[in-house]
């Protein structure tokens, strides 16, 4: 038999021992590596294109030539690239540079309704309304058919408060096919012959309904 002291002694060593070992075991869990932590995946940002702002075009002819075909395949390409580019200054509101443009156009191929006409809207926007009123004229003589002209002679005269005038030549455009219906409802230059009750009857007259 073990006597107090040697029993006291070994019981010292085996809890010293076991020490031991549970500081080695607590060792090499610490120096394992740790599982890696999943890395969340990028959030994907959905961006929304701004919605395009409407913008009101002029009353007048857009990067087209005459709307005669035989017109049309004879008039130059130096004419229509005055043409188009007396349209990007009259959109961008520079009427000086749109005129000398249109003007230029008319140099190239005098025959060309469309740029007389455009460059009657210049006029307009610059209150020249005589300038206006003679490229109309001179726009209709060439090409009496063309709708657009005389949707123009409606902008002019409506801004001079010729409303008779303006309610006949809306009849004429309507009549030839006019069908930008956005600027009978939009264009200011028509705020004057709009307020006149005339101005709906002849709409329903050609089966155009417009929404305020």
């Amino acid at each position: 038999m073990l006597g107090k002291s040697n029993f006291v002694l070994v019981l010292i060593s085996v809890l010293f021992i076991g020490l031991i070992i549970a500081g080695c075991q607590q060792q090499k869990q610490a120096e394992a590596p740790k599982p890696a932590e999943p890395v969340a995946a990028p959030q994907t940002q959905t961006v929304t294109e701004p919605a395009p702002q409407a913008t009101t075009q002029p009353p007048a002819q857009i990067g087209k030539g005459s709307t005669d075909p035989t017109s049309q395949a004879a008039v130059p390409t130096e004419a229509k690239l005055s043409l188009q580019q007396g349209m990007n200054y009259l959109r961008s509101h520079d009427y000086d540079n749109a005129i000398k443009e249109f003007t230029v156009a008319i140099q190239k191929y005098p025959s060309y309704d469309v740029a007389y006409s455009n460059r009657a809207v210049a006029y307009m926007q610059q209150n020249k309304f005589n300038k206006a009123l003679d490229d109309l004229k001179k726009a209709e003589e060439i090409n009496p058919n063309n709708p657009t002209v005389h949707y123009n002679f409606v902008a002019l005269y409506s801004l001079q408060k010729q409303l008779d005038r303006a309610l006949d030549s809306l009849d004429r455009a309507l009549e030839l096919g006019f069908n930008n219906y956005d600027a009978l409802r939009t264009d200011t230059d028509l705020n004057n012959v709009r307020k006149h009750p005339e101005f709906k009857k002849i709409l329903e007259k050609h089966k155009v309904f417009i929404m305020k």
